[in-house]
């Protein structure tokens, strides 16, 4: 059997496959003139991202305006366009490599800047996927992406930022178990396909009303991410999970 697609469109039909979690997963293209003008004319908000690569590289936002026009952010930069045409063509000249059309999703924000959280789930051989970690990844102020790293974000435990964030309607213990319900769903349906994986780390969105999307789902999660909370046991319990695989 050859090597499986890591790509993250291959992981997205995956998933999609499972009725469950359908519903968790923002719509997802091959970007191409057709797609990006039909996601722009249903959704307000469009995420144009590279289909292989990791760490927020590449990502680029669009946001429907009034008046025809299109807001492109990407990094902290702003750029203007009349146009679906114009924005697509705009759009081009940035793509150098296969690019993915995806749903935006209205994250919840705390202090006015976004955030998404981070779900580690493993399994040992034999055993049941587990969640071993889970925190919030808060973007830099100005940017779209989440990445600690490249958006000079930060992080938080995941309670405290659901505490001070702009979710109403659900509980932080509501939103923790759907957090950890889809993704232990999620992991079931990937480790179908990717049989040898031991572990996952899902980058999952959390709306205003405290709906939880699936955004990404990692093969090789940063765990030291974790390393970054004032409470070192998640990352601790993370590590004895690896040694034991």
């Amino acid at each position: 059997m050859g090597k499986k697609s890591a790509s993250k469109l291959t992981k997205y039909n995956v998933l999609r496959a499972s009725p469950a979690l359908i519903s968790a997963l923002p719509k997802t293209r091959l970007f191409s003139k057709q797609s990006l003008h039909a996601f722009l004319d249903r959704y307000k908000k469009v995420i144009a991202k590279p289909a292989a690569g990791s760490g927020g590289a590449g990502v680029m936002l669009i946001t429907r305006k009034t008046k025809g026009r299109y807001r492109v952010q990407r990094g902290s930069s702003l750029h203007t366009l009349r146009g679906k045409l114009s924005t697509y063509r705009y759009l081009r000249k940035k793509i150098t490599t296969p690019y993915l059309i995806q749903r935006g999703i209205s994250l919840a924000r705390v202090n006015g800047s976004l955030f998404d959280v981070r779900v580690m789930v493993q399994r040992r051989p034999g055993s049941p996927w587990v969640v071993t970690g889970m925190l919030a990844k808060v973007a830099g102020r100005g940017y779209i992406i989440t990445n600690v790293k490249r958006s000079k974000g930060r992080v938080l435990p995941i309670r405290t930022a659901i505490r001070r964030s702009s979710i109403h309607g659900a509980s932080s213990s509501m939103i923790i178990a759907r957090l950890r319900r889809i993704a232990l769903h999620a992991a079931e349906r990937l480790g179908s396909y990717y049989t040898r994986q031991q572990v996952f780390g899902f980058d999952m969105g959390i709306d205003a009303s405290g709906r939880v999307w699936i955004i990404e789902a990692n093969l090789r999660p940063d765990i030291t991410l974790f390393l970054k909370l004032p409470d070192k046991s998640m990352y601790n319990q993370i590590c004895k999970y690896r040694r034991h695989t």
